[in-house]
């Protein structure tokens, strides 16, 4: 059994990160049991702030695959009368978190479960829910797959929490879209492409916390007068995020943000009693 990880696991803890950005706010210490899993939250918060949802747009794996089964799959369109209400699940997901991580649970508490046994291989836990995942497991899986295959981005849209919380802070961006009503030719290409089904050419500026910054309306503009990112080109902006992320991980790995301070003889202690930890 290895004991080797590497820290980019850790962007799959988001809870963890949770706990470790309200500590890190309130007692100014940084989590080095998974670092990697805060830097990363803080890296995809600041893209959020700068670039929109550009984290969901370009870099978010769970995003890529959701794109990919969508693409396969028939695209049914659901009614905003539906659609509304169902986008209100992944913001109730996430006030739920945020109300027991960030409101009920004390820095003590946290301070236990991050220093926990169960916390040290939570990464190697996730791992095994979907290497040996059970029939709940399996049955869940099969019903995200088919709303993916119906109707397209069905997890981003409507469940992931992640994505409604990058959502939020991104509303304080800079780079939003913005349609130049004169310009216009109503062709509705900009809203019949959005991944999120945005009505792109009714807005003046998208405001909305839906918008993954993928600038994919902007790309099949009728013209360039039409459509823009406010004065800065969209694919200027798209290099932006990558360049913000790996620097950021660089930056990270370079300062000592990035590997866990967890010992490989303490990793692999617990990783073979992994079956007796529960939370």
């Amino acid at each position: 059994m290895s004991a080797v990880k590497p820290g980019g696991v850790e962007a799959f803890l988001p809870i963890s990160a949770l706990m470790g950005l309200k500590r890190f706010v309130f007692s100014g210490n940084y989590d080095m049991i998974h670092p990697a899993g805060l830097t990363l939250l803080i890296v995809f918060l600041l893209i959020s702030i700068i670039f929109k949802r550009g984290f969901c747009g370009y870099i978010c794996p769970i995003g890529l695959i959701s794109e990919t089964i969508g693409s396969a799959g028939r695209n049914i369109k659901i009614h905003r009368f539906i659609a509304y209400p169902l986008s209100s699940l992944k913001y109730l997901l996430l006030g739920f978190f945020v109300y027991i991580i960030l409101i009920q649970m004390s820095l003590p508490a946290i301070e236990g479960f991050l220093n926990a046994p169960y916390n040290k291989v939570s990464d190697a836990k996730m791992m095994r829910f979907f290497t040996e995942p059970s029939r709940t497991t399996l049955m869940v899986l099969a019903v995200l797959l088919i709303l993916g295959l119906l109707f397209r981005n069905f997890w981003c849209r409507f469940l992931c929490p992640y994505g409604a919380l990058m959502g939020l802070v991104s509303l304080v961006s800079p780079f939003k879209i913005k349609r130049e009503k004169d310009a216009c030719v109503n062709c509705m290409k900009c809203t019949n492409i959005c991944p999120m089904d945005i009505q792109v050419h009714k807005a003046g500026t998208v405001h909305s916390p839906e918008c993954i910054g993928c600038h994919d309306c902007v790309r099949v503009r009728a013209n360039d007068e039409c459509l823009k990112t406010y004065k800065s080109d969209y694919r200027s902006l798209t290099l932006a995020v990558f360049a913000v992320f790996w620097i950021s991980i660089a930056a990270a790995t370079l300062t000592g943000f990035w590997r866990s301070e967890v010992s490989s003889g303490e990793y692999l202690f617990w990783l073979e009693r992994l079956g007796q930890l529960s939370h």
